[in-house]
């Protein structure tokens, strides 16, 4: 499986952002996969880099990458940011 984080290049169109989407979410199936078989240290990413496992983790994680981020941030946002902040959520603490 390809690293997500490098799709996000290719992302320019609603299409190519639904197919980044669908990148990370079978990204998230394999860290849970790979999770069951192996554990993590549950101090540091997974195996497959995911820091925020919890939906209000990740939440809080894209809300503070935009903030911080401020600059990355365009105040006209395209397809390219929206999968920014997804891929922020991952694992930005």
């Amino acid at each position: 499986m390809k690293d997500i984080s490098s799709l996000i290049s290719k992302v320019n169109s609603k299409e190519t952002f639904l197919e980044f989407v669908q990148a990370m979410a079978a990204d998230w199936e394999e860290e849970r996969r790979l999770g069951k078989a192996a554990p993590s240290n549950p101090y540091g990413p997974g195996a497959k880099g995911w820091e925020n496992i919890s939906i209000g983790a990740f939440l809080k994680a894209m809300h503070a990458w935009a903030t911080d981020a401020d600059e990355k941030v365009p105040s006209d946002p395209n397809w390219k940011t929206f999968a920014q902040l997804l891929l922020a959520g991952k694992s930005y603490e």
